[in-house]
């Protein structure tokens, strides 16, 4: 969260849009206007990740704070015959002949955005586990975040909450203690 409320503009939309969609970077990067579906509150979702690498697409529904988000985003870019929803605007010299086109990588953002917020660095990718762990955190069944997480199988699924189950483990563990104590008077 502290990532969050140092970022600014089009990376706060980008960001809670990786968290309200659990999206992969590719499929946030290669988000359209066109993908945006806000008469039926849904996100199109392009992704590779199927057999073959044939570019597959899911619908997702949008949350009311990101429809909030991306139509602020909509009515506030600053160009706006480019039909991508985030684009490289950056002043760094990098980022200046590719200025107004779609990101591909972005790098470097991330690790800056965690510096300025004086936090341990980390990835895109580290956001699509947060969101599955704040779900499963709050009761949801595998399936429904597997559903989220748009994965063809459960395994995949339960791979991603395997280290969050160990710490449910420990706080588990942890709760005997005091009934322990009282069992065995300690």
């Amino acid at each position: 969260w502290k990532i969050y409320e140092v970022a600014e503009g089009q990376d706060k939309v980008m960001l809670l849009t990786f968290l309200h969609l659990a999206a992969r970077r590719g499929e946030i990067f290669r988000l359209t206007w066109e993908d945006v579906d806000f008469g039926n509150d849904r996100v199109r979702l392009w992704t590779r990740k199927r057999r073959g690498g044939i570019l597959v697409f899911d619908w997702l529904p949008m949350t009311k704070e990101l429809r909030k988000s991306l139509r602020w985003w909509w009515g506030h870019r600053p160009i706006k015959d480019q039909p991508h929803v985030f684009l490289c605007l950056d002043e760094t010299e990098f980022c200046r002949e590719h200025h107004g086109q779609p990101f591909k990588y972005r790098l470097h953002f991330m690790h800056r955005l965690c510096d300025r917020a004086k936090v341990k660095r980390f990835g895109f990718h580290a956001i699509r586990h947060l969101t599955a762990s704040i779900l499963y955190n709050l009761g949801y069944e595998v399936a429904v975040i597997q559903a989220i997480l748009r994965h063809k199988s459960a395994n995949t699924t339960e791979r991603y909450l395997r280290s969050i189950g160990l710490e449910r483990v420990r706080e588990a563990l942890e709760d005997l203690k005091p009934a322990s104590a009282k069992i065995l008077k300690f």
